[in-house]
């Protein structure tokens, strides 16, 4: 237990004190620690412990990340409140080392971690207040994507998403904004859009919708999606986004086909920006 003077410190301070724990560079590690220091800091430490699940690993082996997923659903079924504190999901998908969390687990050969993929989501899906952010990474191309617009549309992300992370991923279908009509955040970082026709989506994925009002964007080396963002193609009667009341844009200054897009989203904003920064870099092979 604490002793003075730190057994005198107030529910605030030590709130402000695990804060600024979660801020250092190995924050994870030390809240850690600092949650099995003391009774005292358990609660607020665990807060920011379990903010963000993290689904799908950026090596090893296709076993061990299923015996990963299947460990986490077991601890969320046997502790479910673990489940309310939950507040971003983040997939990282590696190629063929685990694209099968992205695919029909019925045509799969990891069908049963793929399950319990699925199962995860859906016990996440029973808290109070299900996560509102969503971060997919790693260098791979959806391989059925609109397999992943049907699963997204259909689970809880639907309603409640309001920052979506996308880095480094292919074939990006555009009803993938279309289908979470509250996104106010989109973050895009070497991202492809989608090749080919949308004609084979069913019409209400592609117009019909509320379309999500963005109020910050961020885009690095991803021209080929927001040009589809600005104008999509002619089978989406509905815009994708909405720009009207855009407050933080950040676009890349190298990428000239990004840049031909950046008057027609300030027309757009022109009444709500606040911010604008031509700051993301990349420094790397020339896309």
């Amino acid at each position: 237990m604490l002793n003075p003077p730190l057994s005198l410190l107030s529910d605030d301070l030590i709130g402000y004190l695990v804060e600024h724990v979660a801020r250092l560079t190995f924050a994870n590690a030390a809240l850690h620690n600092l949650s099995l220091a003391d009774p005292a800091f358990t609660e607020v430490c665990q807060t920011y412990i379990f903010r963000t699940l993290t689904l799908g690993e950026r090596r090893g082996t296709r076993s061990g990340i299923s015996t990963k997923l299947e460990k986490m659903k077991s601890i969320l079924e046997e502790k479910p409140l673990f489940a309310n504190r939950v507040r971003k999901v983040k997939l990282y998908i590696a190629g063929r080392l685990n694209a099968w969390l992205l695919q029909n687990p019925s045509t799969h050969p990891h069908r049963e971690a793929a399950i319990t993929f699925i199962s995860i989501l859906q016990l996440l899906a029973k808290s109070p207040v299900p996560p509102h952010e969503l971060d997919i990474e790693g260098f791979f191309q959806f391989e059925d994507p609109k397999l992943v617009v049907g699963r997204l549309s259909q689970s809880f992300f639907s309603q409640t998403l309001t920052i979506l992370h996308l880095t480094e991923c292919r074939n990006v279908p555009l009803p993938l904004f279309l289908v979470c009509p509250r996104l106010k955040e989109v973050h895009l970082d070497l991202v492809r859009v989608a090749e080919g026709s949308y004609n084979e989506y069913p019409d209400e994925q592609c117009s019909g919708r509320v379309s999500p009002a963005l109020e910050l964007f961020n885009s690095c080396s991803s021209h080929t999606v927001v040009k589809q963002m600005v104008t999509p193609p002619p089978r989406f009667h509905t815009p994708v986004v909405l720009w009207s009341k855009l407050r933080v844009l950040t676009l890349s200054p190298h990428e000239r086909e990004e840049m031909t897009l950046l008057r027609p989203i300030l027309d757009e904003a022109c009444n709500t920006l606040e911010e604008l920064y031509l700051t993301n870099l990349y420094v790397g092979l020339s896309r």
